[in-house]
């Protein structure tokens, strides 16, 4: 099986701390030393330091290392130079003894401190004087929720304020932005998603939301605080900006309250992003299309939003996350996702052994020679991994747990363009009985051209649909799409593992996708037509569940589905904290399932090329084991990433207090 780059450590975990603080050793070029009481005036010595790392980079030279003191840097770095292959410009961090971080980055920003009561705007509503609209507001350290500026350009309406809020509500459809600083304290929101659950509004945002209107921040609180019980702050623009540059290397960095923090942009490449923490704004990273050879590698990215809490699977009896996602959605954005960890439109983008959590998406993964492995990815309301109408790639060896939806391949046939994903060896791990784990998504007929080609029907479930015509002009070219060796664990029975929509009617075609070797929760909505090839998966049923009846009995005679008994014999039982042990037991029924993807193979009277990522003999006996660990392997690779990723959150819960 093709290796991921999983560190063995991470940098800031005490216990695993050996040989990462080892001196610091110059490399070919000079070493620049960075101090908040330097001077831009300085030589750059040890002795006698900068003051800002925009000075340093503007006067390193290829080989040179800007050594970064402990501190606080308010300031927007706009890197022009560059490195060589042999010789790249590195900017390195501080680390304290216990791997802490010390040199921390925030785009430039200021102290918000002179509030008023605002009595106009509403009850609890405060304002301070601010000439400029400012990219993120901040309290007490963690990111506070910020109305959008397009909803808070529109008039103040005049209308009742409703004591339920719904997807109208949400969408600015009938509300400005001061609207909502006179919400009740008791407001619900509802959804058709929420299947009748009305959750309450204030709570899943701490009880705080702000807005910027004509030169005057506003502040609302819901629970009787003033602004004098918080620390307040604002901050404009980026933290670093890389443009035209190569051969680049950032590392033990922490890089926070900006709009973004790192932005790749024009003909850069060789960019590496390493061993940091980044936080806040609407992306942590943003790559170009033409951007080429980014890494980023051995990083912590998260929201640090106020109630990162809050991002969690949804459920019947808990859609807390579905109502944050909502309001990032459409009260802190303008119709789409308003965070992602890392957005990436590049070419051979390495995304590697990074711990993602807690916002909306995890990577948004459009570019084309796409590596993604390694990744530990959780708590997404959104999506955990996104691909998109140009992505190509690799994405493997990752666990994506608890997300609104694991992995979301979107914009299918928006462009007829070369479109080639492989996803293997990964754990997408759901609570029980909650949520799904994939889902494809195509919105053709409604945004391009090729609408024309689509005519309405009625499906079974009662709602008007579109599917191509009977003749469509061309035929439909979406991409190929591999699924294959990955264990699905949890999710509810009224979802397949990857949900296709009314897709298959749409094209009136089996789809382009080849689903092979998984092991899936049994659904009843699994089809074995949707798709090229879907066979030879392993279906189960957690212990105390009824096996469902199958929709499609071609189902049973292309899988292998187990009984309940079965089911209970499919993995080993050690107990892991927060992680199921999903390694293969030596009895387990799924040992033997499977089909050799790592040469030449014949499914359903058809033969197929070889797979990718699996090189032959990959496993032991006559056949190998659907999932993505083989029987024998270890399960320790994947626990080592999940404990990697419980020191990640302890560690963010520590920065809090």
């Amino acid at each position: 099986m093709k290796k991921s780059a999983l560190s063995q450590s991470l940098c800031y975990i005490p216990v695993l701390l050996i040989g990462l603080f080892m001196p610091f050793s110059q490399a070919a070029g000079a070493v620049l030393h960075v101090s908040p009481g330097g001077d831009d005036k300085n030589p750059g010595s040890e002795k006698a330091p900068f003051a800002t790392i925009r000075h340093a980079a503007q006067a390193a030279k290829p080989g040179d290392t800007v050594l970064i003191g402990p501190g606080v840097y308010r300031e927007h770095v706009l890197v022009k130079t560059s490195g060589t292959e042999k010789a790249p410009v590195i900017f390195k961090g501080s680390r304290g003894s216990k791997g802490e971080y010390l040199s921390i980055i925030e785009a430039p920003g200021t102290a918000v401190e002179k509030w008023t009561p605002a009595p106009e705007a509403g009850k609890d509503v405060w304002k301070t004087p601010l000439a400029k609209r400012p990219d993120v507001v901040m309290m007490d350290g963690s990111m506070i929720a910020y109305i959008n500026a397009r909803t808070m350009k529109l008039p103040p309406g005049k209308q009742k304020i409703p004591d339920v809020v719904d997807e109208n509500v949400l969408w600015g459809k009938t509300f400005s932005g001061m609207d909502y600083f006179r919400l009740g304290v008791n407001t619900r929101v509802s959804h058709k998603l929420f299947r009748g659950r009305k959750e309450l509004f204030w709570p899943v945002i701490k009880n705080v939301i702000s807005g910027w209107r004509d030169g005057v921040l506003y502040v609302r609180f819901a629970d009787g605080s003033t602004p004098r019980d918080h620390r307040f702050a604002v901050s404009y623009g980026v933290a670093f900006t890389l443009y035209n540059v190569s051969h680049l290397k950032f590392t033990d960095l922490h890089v926070r309250n900006s709009r973004i923090q790192f932005v790749l942009g024009g003909k850069s490449a060789h960019i590496t992003v390493e061993n940091s923490l980044l936080m806040h704004g609407n992306s942590r990273i943003t790559v170009a299309p033409t951007v080429k050879n980014t890494t980023v590698r051995n990083c912590v990215l998260t929201a640090g939003f106020i109630r990162n809490d809050l991002f969690q699977l949804r459920s019947d009896n808990d859609m807390r996350g579905g109502v944050l996602y909502r309001i990032f959605k459409h009260i802190i954005g303008t119709g789409t996702s308003a965070d992602c960890s890392v957005w990436d439109h590049g070419e051979n983008t390495k995304i590697l052994d990074n711990i993602i959590l807690k916002g909306l998406i995890g990577i948004d993964a459009v570019g084309i020679g796409t590596e993604v492995a390694g990744n530990v990815i959780r708590e997404m309301s959104s999506v955990g991994l996104c691909t998109g109408a140009r992505s190509r790639g690799h994405y493997y060896g990752n666990i994506i747990m608890n997300c609104g939806i694991p992995l979301r391949i979107h914009t299918l046939r928006h462009e007829r363009a070369r479109r080639e994903e492989y996803h293997y060896g990964n754990l997408f791990v759901q609570a029980p009985n909650a949520g799904g784990h994939g889902y494809v998504h195509c919105s053709s007929y409604m945004t391009r051209a090729d609408g024309v080609n689509f005519e309405p029907f009625i499906n079974k479930w009662g709602r008007k649909r579109y599917r191509y015509k009977k003749n469509p002009p061309a035929p439909v070219d979406a991409g190929k799409f591999y699924i294959y060796h990955n264990t699905f664990w949890g999710g509810s029975n009224r979802y397949i593992p990857i949900d296709f929509e009314t897709l298959p009617l749409r094209f009136r075609m089996a789809l382009p996708f080849f689903i092979v070797n998984n092991i899936f929760k049994d659904s009843g909505r699994l089809s074995t037509t949707d798709h090229e090839l879907t066979a030879p998966n392993l279906l189960y049923s957690f212990p105390g569940d009824d096996p469902v009846k199958r929709s499609d009995p071609k189902v049973a005679q292309v899988n292998k589905v187990l009984d309940t008994k079965g089911a209970e014999k499919l993995w080993n039982k050690k107990a892991l904290p927060g992680l199921p042990d999903l390694s293969l037991a030596p009895d387990s029924p799924a040992n033997g399932a499977g089909i050799d993807i790592s040469k030449p193979f014949v499914s359903g009277g058809k033969k197929y090329a070889p797979l990718p990522g699996f090189k032959p003999g990959y496993f032991k006996g006559k056949a190998p084991a659907p999932g993505a660990l083989q029987q024998g392997e270890s399960f320790e690779k994947f626990a080592a990433m999940h404990r990697k990723a419980l020191e990640s959150i302890r560690m963010l819960e520590n920065l809090k207090k």
